[in-house]
């Protein structure tokens, strides 16, 4: 039995807005965020979905809520969905933190390429341990569940990093604006994650009445 899961980003915060390292730090979503998880959940009004699983982070947790709501679907909390922790980085400017830590560090951080996987942050995650406990979250819903269609409420570096993990390393870096979704399908024949390495575009739910 194939799973799909719908990876999407949480809504606009302030830092994003101001270009912070959020990471672990639990910044809220501002109108606009509160916004786009509406629109969110609109979008996937065509998509059926079993349950949703998000970040423990306020600004996930409230965008997978807004769209489990809408769906009248359960949610559940899984804190290793959260954002890479970005330590000493955490609450700096992005300019701030390439200047404090090197253009070498940011540049490493945004290859993706799999000689760079212990490259993090002083005092946080590297993009490995990450990408490690965001995937052991899918694998325990293949393993432990029966869900065939899992929403996953997430964040913006976590996405790339997973998804990354499943292209050619050489992959031109994906886009993760507030609320991008991307689709991962795990191939239960093949035994491997396939992801599509463009976002993923719902129909409208005329479309999908008319399909």
């Amino acid at each position: 039995m194939n799973r799909v899961f719908y990876i999407f980003r949480h809504g606009e915060t302030d830092w994003n807005i101001e270009r912070r390292c959020q990471g672990h730090t639990n910044i809220p979503l501002n109108q606009n965020g509160l916004a786009q998880a509406m629109a969110l959940a609109e979008r996937l009004s065509g998509i059926h979905l079993d349950i949703i699983v998000s970040s423990d982070l306020d600004r996930a947790l409230v965008t997978g809520k807004t769209v489990a709501d809408k769906k009248a679907i359960p949610l559940i909390v899984d804190p290793r969905l959260r954002e890479t922790h970005f330590g000493k980085a955490e609450g700096m400017l992005f300019e701030e933190a390439i200047s404090e830590f090197g253009p070498d560090v940011w540049q490493k951080l945004m290859s993706f390429k799999a000689i760079n996987d212990d490259v993090g942050f002083p005092g946080g995650e590297t993009r490995k341990v990450s990408r490690g406990r965001f995937i052991a979250v899918l694998d325990h819903l293949i393993e432990t569940t029966t869900h065939q269609s899992i929403g996953i409420s997430t964040h913006g570096g976590a996405i790339r990093n997973v998804v990354h993990s499943f292209l050619d390393e050489d992959h031109p870096i994906i886009s993760i604006p507030n609320c991008v979704l991307y689709k991962i399908t795990y191939d239960s024949t093949l035994k491997k994650f396939i992801a599509e390495s463009t976002p993923f575009e719902c129909l409208a739910v005329e479309e999908v009445s008319k399909a």
